[in-house]
């Protein structure tokens, strides 16, 4: 039986329906297709944050409002006073169909739950009063980006419950920690920066990165966080047996958190001192440990820190030299036998010949006339001018010198060569007449004859 052209005609139309039915259908599932692997794309090549420069830990203040003064600029962990740098974020991965990226950046506490810190960020990105940091990112133009002049304002401790109610409307809390503790455990001297980062996509959707944090920023006025220094040391070096008195200066310490390490290779030791030691927080006296080897010879170099007990935090450390042991450091023996040296000489020093011209009497037994008469004699200028003859000092020298016939052999020497004249039966006026007299009548040649020739010389020139 054979089909009209009307049947056949709506038998093509239909099946030229159903055709297109059924690649609609296709077309509608293979972009259905297509969007669940967009999706997953983007989930298995979603960026992520990356912190690549921290914030320096130490060396910044907390400054409160009432200041009146900037809060300061956080630098960087690598900042010099040559070079500085920021805390820098950089957005690593595909960003193919990111349009931008924004950054919101709070603070939050140093220990786990990281919760929302009371104390404000503020700088030139921070909306006024709001405490946060927030910046809008191209990452197709620059990945990175640093955030200059930000510092960190502290809040008084009666306005911590305000603060904390003011991120809670700001919808911040990266961690979802819900604020469900108090202020009484938070550490107020030492925050963390937490980057919260929010995509967007090139068609109009939002997606949100996980939390990234920095580490720890400490306060620089607070004792229990500060950056330790050793300022000076009256003594840098001691004996190796230990007990040397040393007296430091160094920044703001805890006299109950603080310890003193000597430490060379494997070899480390602690100063000896009490929490009594430790005078107005920036001064230590203590007393240097015993080095291992007390037998040294030649001098030793060791380093010594201060160590913070609660976060082990070290101090740079500075050098000390251990000695050879001394047993008398001070000298003392060697300073007593120069006194004693002084007070008793040798006897060899103390016989010292004397010279030639010098004239000593023999020791005898003389009464007091006898006293007189030679104080008198020694005061004649006769016998003065006898004395300082070398020739005649000599000759009673060796006749003093006999013994006991000195006594003879001085009487012997009268001036008028007369031996055995008693000069006992003269008296004292007597006696130096007759010694004037002789020493007259027989003058020495060399003097007369200066004296004639002076003479003669002045008779010529008249």
């Amino acid at each position: 039986m054979s089909s009209t052209p009307s049947s056949r005609e709506s038998s093509s139309r239909h099946g030229r329906g159903s055709l297109t039915s059924k690649s609609s259908a296709v077309c509608i599932q293979s972009s259905q297709n297509l969007s669940s692997a967009e999706m997953l794309e983007r989930v298995l090549e979603k960026p992520t944050l990356v912190v690549v420069e921290e914030p320096k830990d130490r060396g910044m203040r907390f400054r409160y409002e009432c200041e009146g003064r900037s809060a300061g600029s956080i630098l960087g962990a690598s900042s010099t006073d040559t070079n500085k740098t920021q805390p820098t974020i950089e957005i690593q991965g595909p960003i193919d169909h990111i349009k931008k990226i924004a950054v919101t950046v709070s603070l939050v506490t140093k220990d786990l739950p990281h919760r929302p810190h009371p104390h404000c960020l503020v700088g030139k990105d921070c909306p006024n009063g709001s405490g946060i940091c927030v910046v809008s990112l191209n990452p197709h133009n620059n990945r990175r980006h640093s955030f200059s002049n930000l510092g960190i304002q502290c809040v008084r401790r009666k306005e911590l419950d305000a603060s904390l109610q003011k991120r809670r409307s700001q919808n911040i809390d990266p961690f979802k920690t819900g604020h469900s503790k108090g202020i009484e455990d938070m550490d107020m001297n030492a925050v963390r920066l937490c980057f919260e980062s929010e995509l967007e996509w090139e068609d109009g959707k939002k997606d949100s990165l996980y939390p990234v944090v920095s580490k720890p920023i400490y306060d620089k006025k607070a004792t229990t966080t500060s950056q330790l220094k050793i300022t000076r040391l009256n003594l840098d070096r001691g004996s190796c047996i230990g007990k040397t008195e040393v007296y430091m200066l160094c920044d703001k310490v805890q006299k109950d958190d603080i310890e003193i390490v000597f430490r060379r290779d494997s070899w480390k030791a602690n100063g000896e001192f009490a929490q009594t030691d430790v005078h107005r927080q920036v001064g230590i006296v203590f007393k240097t440990p015993p080095y291992q080897d007390q037998s040294l010879t030649e001098e030793v170099e060791v380093s010594l820190c201060l160590r913070r007990i609660s976060d082990q935090m070290e101090s740079e450390p500075v050098t000390f030299t251990y000695l050879p042991h001394n047993p008398d450091p001070y000298e003392v023996r060697r300073k007593r036998k120069i006194k004693s040296d002084r007070e008793n000489p040798c006897a060899t020093e103390e016989s010292v010949a004397a010279p030639e011209s010098s004239f000593h009497f023999p020791q005898t037994q003389l009464g007091s006339d006898d006293m007189s008469l030679l104080t008198q004699l020694l005061e004649t200028p006769a016998l003065m001018e006898i004395f300082s003859d070398t020739n005649i000092i000599s000759a009673m020298s060796s006749g003093f010198d006999q013994g006991p016939d000195a006594n003879a052999t001085f009487m012997d020497m009268n001036f008028n060569q007369n031996p055995g004249q008693d000069f006992t039966q003269y008296s004292d006026l007597q006696f130096n007449r007759l010694v004037t007299e002789n020493w007259s009548s027989e003058p020495q040649d060399g003097s007369f004859n200066m004296v004639q020739v002076k003479k003669e010389d002045d008779d010529h020139d008249l």
